[in-house]
């Protein structure tokens, strides 16, 4: 079973280097050239100790340098050059802190660059974790590799790094249904070196479970791969011949593969494959010392493997507790900024509800005003026209009669002239042509030898820019104190000052007559409803033998 672990760290470097190489992710700039120049080296001698050194070295100053810059492509693109590095050289747990800062870079990251570096990352840890035995952790980061993985390619070689696992696991059925499923998948694809693999692992399982198409399919597989001579493969297949014939008893046989195998690492220059081949050429000797040895060597290397993992799984427990820990801080941010959003969205629905009441009972109370003031504008024409044009033709018909008496006619007159005007205050006023003049023709109507009606007006006060329904307003409720002052007050003299303070007119009327006790009547009541509506304020002072006093702010 050593082979299989030797042959899976040949095949880690090999699938890291080819299947997932990240300068295909991302182009290179100034380094390009010396990364390569490394490269060349880690492809045609993997094994040469000084080479990886050197690579490593300049791996870890590019690495440092991108974390400087912030350049988290580059940070990890590197970090997993050195995963590969320390891997290659038996330096697991760097291999594997290595791999872990890797992903923790990219641990917030969704994007088509962090899924393809996941995929070899958790591959990668897989690897790592069967090389220190611990299975069951090494299958957790395969799965976490498939759910990631798409490309068929990549698909075959996880699951062959799992249905392998099985192996060491006895589940000898289970692996032998994952590399049929494999076998089949990669007849689909060009790369024949990958079916020949497959079908010797296929072969090599099949023979434990003493199914005789086993060595069939491993001879096969060994006759392809002599075809194109593929030597790292072919090492695979000798060491598993060699198993099958020893399981067997014919340790002849099983000597000519092992020595096949011997040459061939030799060849390829592989310490790992040659400690391999001379382990099992030790094995198959009769002296039981030599025996024992290989025994209690295998053991204690177990031994300390399993020791050591103890200290890799409490690490990597502290780093998954972290991990969690992190995630569900920002699972808290992420609420917290959700919540926010919320209520922000809720604050902002509540103050465009509050606008579009405080709109909508503007405009109705606009369109109340207007349908106020048309009401009004209506019922003076009908006034006008009905009432006060019959009282006028009856007026004139009683005039020829010659028995009316003057004080009928007088009463008549003199209805007809208030009828006149009740339609006058009430009647469509042009206020937008000129609204200064349209004034002061209302004031000189009052005006008379018993009435001085004083007007002064501030040149600053631009009528022109006032809308047109306030103007209505102002002049109704001026033409209101005036009917009042000529009904009521026996003034002699009525001031109205007009000003502007900052960006508000005022109005300011006063009298000399009677005074009274304000009360609220309909005429208060009407003036003050006018001013409401175009959002100004209208203030009454008045007391008995002291005159009348209004004020207008708008």
């Amino acid at each position: 079973m050593n082979v299989l672990i030797n042959r899976n760290l040949f095949l880690g470097v090999f699938i890291l280097i080819f299947v997932f190489p990240m300068h295909t992710v991302f182009g290179f700039q100034n380094t390009e050239i010396d990364s390569l120049s490394y490269y060349n080296k880690l492809i045609s001698n993997l094994n040469n100790e000084t080479n990886l050194a050197k690579a490593y070295v300049f791996f870890d100053k590019m690495k440092t340098e991108s974390i400087a810059e912030k350049d988290t492509s580059y940070v990890v693109y590197y970090t997993q050059k050195i995963s590969m590095i320390q891997y290659s050289l038996g330096d697991y747990y760097g291999s594997e802190n290595s791999a872990v800062v890797a992903l923790s870079w990219l641990s917030h990251s969704d994007s088509e660059f962090a899924k393809t570096n996941k995929i070899g990352l958790y591959n990668r840890l897989g690897k790592i974790y069967n090389e220190l035995l611990d299975y069951d952790l090494a299958i957790k980061y395969y799965n976490k590799s498939l759910k990631l993985a798409t490309a068929q390619e990549h698909i075959n070689i996880i699951e062959n790094n799992r249905a392998l696992i099985y192996i060491k696991q006895n589940k000898l059925e289970l692996a032998e249904q994952e590399f049929v499923k494999i076998y089949n998948n990669s007849k689909q694809l060009t790369d024949t070196i990958q079916t020949y693999r497959v079908l010797d692992n296929l072969g090599f399982v099949q023979s434990k479970l003493n199914k005789p198409e086993g060595l069939e399919n491993m001879l096969k597989a060994l006759r392809l791969k002599l075809a194109i001579n593929h030597s790292s493969s072919l090492y695979a297949s000798y060491a598993h011949l060699f198993e099958y014939y020893k399981d067997r008893s014919d340790f002849k046989t099983a000597r000519d593969y092992a020595i096949k195998a011997y040459v061939l690492a030799k060849q390829i220059n592989s310490p790992s494959f040659i400690e391999n081949a001379l382990i099992n050429l030790l094995s198959i000797e009769s002296n039981p010392y030599i025996n024992h040895y290989l025994t209690l060597t295998d053991s204690l290397k177990t031994a300390k493997l399993l020791q050591e993992n103890k200290y890799s799984k409490a690490k990597y427990d502290y780093t998954e507790t972290e991990n969690q820990a992190n995630e569900n801080l920002l699972k808290r941010e992420r609420e917290k900024r959700w919540k926010l959003t919320y209520l922000s969205i809720g604050i902002f629905i509540a103050l465009m509800s509050v606008f579009v009441f405080v709109f909508q009972r503007y405009k109705y109370k606009k369109e109340k005003q207007f349908e106020i003031y048309n009401t009004k504008t209506r019922i003076s024409k009908k006034i006008h026209d009905e009432v006060a044009n019959d009282i006028h033709s009856v007026l004139n018909k009683l005039q020829e009669q010659p028995h009316v008496t003057e004080d009928i006619l007088d009463d008549l007159d003199g209805i007809y002239a208030r009828t006149r005007d009740i339609s006058k205050e009430n009647n469509t006023l042009d206020v937008d042509s000129n609204f200064e003049e349209l004034l002061n023709d209302l004031l000189l109507a009052y005006k008379s030898n018993r009435v001085n009606v004083i007007k002064q007006s501030a040149p600053e006060i631009d009528w022109n820019n006032m809308k047109t329904y306030k103007k209505v307003a102002i002049y109704r409720v001026i033409q209101e104190l005036l009917v009042n002052m000529k009904k009521h007050s026996e003034a002699s003299i009525v001031v109205l000052k007009f000003s502007k303070i900052n960006k508000k007119i005022e109005i300011f009327y006063s009298d000399n007559g009677l005074g009274c006790k304000l009360k609220k009547g309909f005429g208060i009541h009407n003036m003050e409803n006018r001013i409401n509506t175009i959002k100004g304020t209208i203030t009454f002072e008045t007391e008995p033998g002291k005159g009348f006093k209004a004020k207008i702010v708008i």
